[in-house]
């Protein structure tokens, strides 16, 4: 019995050592967990960036993840710090246009999440007054390192206005506003993706006009593929104050999430959840379903975001807990090789076993083998009998071996064969 133990803990400790040192190898592929803790970039407390990854950090809360707001003056600086080495966020909010491949090399996208007209108001101007009307007015469009800013310039050049052709102020928010309204400046721009208070309140005044891009819209889209034309329903901001009074047609980039490459791919998911249940209904100037969106981008699509686009959520995060999926998946990459070597090892096993077994038996016919020979060539009586007592005290050695039953065939063979052997030689 003890043989049969001892050879069953040999062969599957060998088996154990074999499956642990695939597993140690396997481990190096292992991807990291997701981190706790990650940094968005967003722009100025208040906006439609900051408010947007608030509730994006409401909906990583769920799953114990802790999403850390960093207020920026813009796209511009919300770049910048992720294009830094090491990077400062992890990823940022950013208006469609600003950036680029070109400009920020080795970012990815994750998605547009929603549109951001161009909202521009002058004091006292026809509705009709175009970009280039404002040449030699002081105009407010933003500090530097904000995407409006950028987005303005542009703007501004297309219309053959150069910034020595006006002068060109760093307000922005309801700073920009309440200039506007005291008459210290002639007009001011804002990107926002709703009616924040300082576009509504120059709404209200009657003395503002917001600029309306109807005749010159389409130009505009094909000059800048980044931008859209969007509609401004009359009445949409406030229905009983009629405003605005009828339709103005915007132009409007898209805000567009962009990521550092070492973004954790379990993260990406979590976030595409995120956007997805944030910004996928109806929006004041997108039907439901048009966002989250791989289209129009400045820097290619994330791998994991792209996937999520086409398909959803993985058939894992689908119906599992988000940490129980992520678990199944970084696993997998050691569930895989421990399958491949555990199915061909657990059927190489047994046999392993029996053959262990067996040879405890098998390895005393070498020396039947051998006395049978010195049987034969006895010459003299002395020999003979030499070689019978040698067979006798093998034969007690053999009789003491202990087998399982299920291999007593064997043992039983050997002891016939040295019966038959030693009746042979006393013939």
């Amino acid at each position: 019995m003890w043989t049969a133990i001892r050879a069953f803990l040999w062969v599957y400790a060998l088996v154990a050592l074999v499956i642990l040192g695939a597993l140690a190898f396997a481990w190096r592929f292992v991807a990291p967990p997701p981190p706790r803790e990650v940094t968005v970039a967003t722009a100025a407390a208040g906006g439609a960036y900051h408010q947007a990854a608030e509730a994006w950090a409401r909906l990583l809360a769920r799953e114990r993840i802790t999403l850390r707001l960093r207020a920026t003056e813009g796209s511009i600086e919300n770049l910048r710090l992720l294009s830094a080495d090491p990077p400062e966020v992890d990823f940022a909010l950013v208006q469609g246009g600003v950036g680029g491949a070109a400009a920020y090399p080795g970012l990815e996208s994750l998605a547009a999440v929603f549109y951001e007209p161009v909202w521009v108001f002058v004091r006292g101007a026809d509705p009709n007054t175009r970009l280039a009307d404002l040449r030699g007015l002081r105009f407010a469009i933003g500090p530097d390192g904000s995407g409006t800013r950028a987005l303005a310039l542009r703007l501004l050049a297309a219309n053959d206005v150069r910034p020595e052709d006006a002068t060109l102020l760093p307000l922005a928010g309801m700073a920009a506003a309440e200039a506007l309204l005291a008459g210290t400046i002639d007009a001011a721009a804002f990107v926002s993706a709703r009616p924040v208070p300082a576009i509504t309140r120059l709404l209200r005044a009657r003395e503002m006009t917001l600029l309306d891009f109807r005749l010159r819209a389409d130009a505009y889209v094909a000059g800048f593929p980044y931008l859209t034309r969007v509609t401004l329903p009359g009445g949409a901001v406030d229905l009983a104050e009629d405003l605005p009074s009828e339709d103005v047609v915007l132009v409007a980039p898209m805000a567009e999430v962009v990521a550092h490459p070492s973004i954790h791919p379990q993260i990406v998911a979590l976030l595409m959840e995120a956007f997805t249940e944030t910004h996928r209904g109806r929006q004041l100037f997108a039907p439901a379903g048009r966002f989250p969106s791989a289209d129009p981008t400045d820097w290619p699509l994330h791998a994991d975001a792209a996937r999520y686009l086409r398909h959803g959520p993985g058939f894992l995060k689908r119906y599992l807990p988000f940490w129980v999926a992520v678990s199944i998946e970084r696993m997998w990459v050691l569930i895989i090789p421990l399958l491949t070597i555990a199915i061909p090892l657990s059927r190489i096993a047994p046999p392993l076993w029996r053959w262990q077994v067996d040879r405890k038996v098998y390895r005393w016919y070498g020396h039947v083998k051998r006395l049978e020979a010195a049987l034969r060539q006895a010459h003299t009586e002395e020999e003979r009998r030499r070689a019978l007592a040698e067979l006798d005290a093998l034969q007690e050695r053999v009789g003491r071996i202990r087998v399982p039953l299920t291999h007593a065939q064997p043992l039983y063979q050997l002891r016939a064969h040295i019966a038959l052997i030693r009746d042979g030689a006393l013939r």
